[in-house]
Order: structure tokens, then sequence, then C-alpha cells
């Protein structure tokens, strides 16, 4: 029997390998470094040999690598859909589809389930960048503080693009203003603060897990080489909670944002918590 070869594959690593050979070495510069792999910089007998200034380690190659991944498996996963499933591919899909719909749509409530898709694709993508730092030698990207701040910021500013959109210009202006009105002075910049703060605190909150993980998954591993010894692998295991957990918290609180813009939104926020 025969295997028809696909494309995809093919087409995917050839990108992932241009990544590596051209993208990798062309984008080091002097204060900071693009790597895939755990700086070696770390290890003991060489932190004797570099300065003592750190550099917070470039991972956008990561990043990429992690899209260029799931677009492969979602054109292959999606490449022969049928009205009535026949394959348990398309089974194990249509659950996990239906599981992240019907759970972000009951915080979102019937207004808001036509965005599902925006909380979804952060869960999707999330989980997609920590659970690439469990790989043996690769960093997840959102061990960058850089990336889970841009992450922040992309999530605040879809979530205030929801709002315009389903309240307009008026009625989005009228959530900072607040009630009573002539409170608006005071209460218009607190909103925008308190609006700033919460694409800080989405960043900072995942940075802070994921890099601490990775840290004591990396020291263990040290451990382990001196001993002959895995000791690294419980946390590992810990590693696939705290990566699915960091990537729903995430996502979680991304649809509560949303709730908070929708008409009643004060209601459906109420239920959502």
């Amino acid at each position: 029997m025969k295997v028809k070869k696909t494309p995809y594959i093919s087409l995917l690593l050839a990108v992932s390998f241009f990544f590596v050979v051209a993208v990798h070495p062309l984008s080091a510069s002097e204060d900071s470094h693009r790597t895939w792999l755990k700086p070696i910089s770390d290890l003991p007998l060489l932190k004797g040999l570099q300065s003592n200034t750190w550099h917070q380690p470039d991972l956008i190659p990561n990043t990429y690598f992690v899209v260029l991944i799931l677009i492969g498996l979602f054109s292959l996963a999606t490449r022969n859909l049928k009205r009535l499933p026949d394959s348990k591919g398309q089974t194990l899909l249509e659950l996990f589809t239906a599981g992240i719909i019907n759970f972000f749509g009951d915080i979102l409530g019937d207004h808001g389930k036509k965005y599902v898709w925006f909380p979804g694709s952060f869960f999707i993508f999330i989980l997609s960048l920590n659970y690439l730092g469990l790989i043996p030698g690769l960093q997840a990207p959102t061990a960058d503080l850089n990336t889970t701040l841009a992450l922040g910021v992309t999530a605040l500013i879809g979530v205030h693009i929801i709002a315009i959109k389903e309240n307009g210009v008026v009625g989005y202006l009228k959530h900072f203003i607040g009630d009573p009105w002539w409170l608006g002075p005071l209460m218009f910049p607190l909103h925008i603060v308190g609006e700033l703060a919460r694409a800080g605190s989405l960043g900072i909150r995942l940075f802070g897990n994921i890099y601490g993980e990775e840290t004591v998954i990396f020291q263990l591993t040290l451990l382990g080489l001196g001993i002959w010894f895995p000791t690294q692998l419980p946390m590992l295991f810990f590693g696939l909670f705290g990566g699915f957990l960091q990537a729903f918290v995430f996502s979680l609180l991304t649809s509560i944002y949303i709730v908070t813009f929708l008409e009643h939104g004060d209601e459906h926020g109420a239920a959502a918590h």
C-alpha cells in the first residue's frame, strides 16, 4: 500500500530549516541573542567567562517555529473533514474544538459567544508556546518577558476593538466615564490605568510562572548530569500541568475582560466570576 506524500510536511521542514540556518544567525546582535537552545552561558563552568551584564534572550525564532508547527498540524487535520466524522482524528479534533467553544461560550454568554475564537486562539497558541519548553534543549517563548507582554497588549487591543464594535464609540467612552457622569474627570484616567494594568498583569503572570518553571527544570537537569539520573522528570510532568494552567488562566481572564464590555456586562461579569 502506497502512502501518499503530503506537501505540507515538506514545506514545513523546509521553512523550519530556513529559520534555523538563515534567520537565527542573521538576527543575533551584540546586545541580545536569538537561540532555540538553552544558552550555554548558563553552564556553571562558563559563567566566569561572561560579563556581569544580563541579556534578555530573544526567542522570536521559537515563536515562529510554533506558528509553523500549528499551521502544519491544522492544515493536515482539516484537509479531509466530513460532515459525519469517520476517523479518530476528526473525532478528536471535533471534541477538542467543541470543548473550547462550550467552555468559553458559557463565560461569554449568548451575546458574546461569537467571540469564542478570540480567547480560544490564545489558549491553543499559548499552550503550544509553553509546551515547547518541555522538549529537551528548547526554550518556551513565554519565558521571554517581551513575548508575554506582547501577548497581553494584543489581548487588550482585541478586547477594546470588540468593545467599540459592540457598544459604539459613545457607549465605549461611557464605560470609562462611569456613573455618575460628574465623576468622569476622576474615573476616566483611573479606568485607563486599570486597562493598561490588565495587559501588564496578563504578561507578567505568564512570564513569571513559565520562566520559573524553565529555571527549575534547567537546574534539576544540571543536577541530574552530576549523578547520572534524570532528576528533572517530575518537574517535566508538573510542567505539563503548569503550561496548561497558565494558558487557561490567560484565556479565561481575556474572556472575562470581554464580558465587562458587553451589554449588561456587570451582570455577566459577576456570573463569570
